[in-house]
């Protein structure tokens, strides 16, 4: 296949009319990258209909084409994988949470487009005009919706990652270092994750650089539902079923299929975050999603690498 020049953004999108608007929004304001572009919007899991009304309000007046492109699977990785065999020879990748800085198509295309990469990542920040509660600290809040990597383009170290929902790839070494995992990611009543690390890998392993752009930024939505412990915790949940679904190859093999390794990291992690006060509110929590990633983990090692339930 031959693919035409420039750009496509794959935009996944279910069940966010809302977010969608603001996405839409701000590529509606991108600075021109240089090259032709256009955007893909992916409606996952026969949301078609509804994002489509949405994508009609911009249509008229969108700076370059605009186009609905059906999923009918669930999950934001098949909805990538569907958008890449849409896209041009760039593929940048933006969520439907997301709202991207003017200049973020140039800035997170540019290396890609040149040569000098075959990924890009930027930063990611979480919306600074909502209020986080107090115990939310750095660390916690990497958890919801922050990724950055420093002041610097930099490319990342083999064990280091960018987040898809501001990323941009070579649409060709993407497809052939195998695409996106169905089993990670984010689908419907499952908040599994590990899908931008997996990606990375493959990538890497397949020969391509990976860089950081910090001047490639996305405002992620932080909505009131996720600051709460009671949705940290279960995100902290996730994250030790996805660890034990993105190394699933190798822990298959082995005869405590890892909860072994497991318990002796939470040691670890316990170890480095309680002497931080137990007596704060944030390092307790810390503590807590320690033991639910660990426990996490060992539950998908009892499941197999089967997708995990809801919850």
């Amino acid at each position: 296949m031959t693919r035409p020049a420039g750009i496509t953004v794959v935009l996944p999108t279910w069940n966010r009319p809302a977010g969608l608007r603001r996405a839409l929004g701000g590529l509606a304001a991108q600075h021109d990258p240089g090259v032709g572009w256009e955007v893909a919007v992916v409606a996952s899991a026969g949301g078609t209909a509804a994002v489509e009304a949405v994508v009609a309000s911009f249509r008229d007046h969108a700076p370059v084409p605009l186009r609905v492109v059906d999923e009918p699977r669930p999950g934001a990785s098949r909805a990538r994988n569907r958008g890449l065999e849409e896209a041009r020879r760039v593929v940048a990748f933006l969520d439907d949470d997301c709202v991207p800085d003017p200049g973020w198509l140039a800035a997170v295309t540019g290396p890609v487009l040149a040569g000098r990469w075959a990924g890009t990542g930027g930063r990611v920040v979480a919306d600074p005009a909502v209020p986080t509660p107090r115990w939310l600290g750095d660390a916690l809040l990497a958890y919801l919706a922050a990724y950055d990597r420093g002041d610097e383009e930099v490319v990342l170290g083999g064990d280091d990652y960018l987040l898809t929902a501001n990323a941009a790839f070579d649409s060709d070494f993407l497809t052939a270092a195998g695409a996106f995992d169905p089993l990670l990611g984010p689908t419907a009543g499952r908040p599994t994750v590990n899908d931008d690390v997996d990606i990375c890998r493959k990538v890497v392993r397949a020969g391509g650089l990976i860089g950081y752009v910090p001047s490639a930024v996305v405002v992620h939505d932080l909505p009131p539902s996720r600051l709460t412990p009671r949705y940290l915790l279960r995100r902290f949940y996730a994250q030790g079923r996805s660890d034990w679904l993105l190394d699933r190859g190798e822990l298959e093999t082995l005869t405590d299929r890892g909860v072994r390794g497991a318990a002796g990291r939470l040691g670890r992690e316990l170890g480095s975050i309680l002497p931080q006060g137990p007596w704060h509110r944030s390092v307790v929590l810390h503590a807590a999603g320690a033991v639910a990633r660990a426990a996490g983990f060992t539950r998908q090692a009892v499941s197999g690498a089967r997708p995990p339930g809801p919850g």
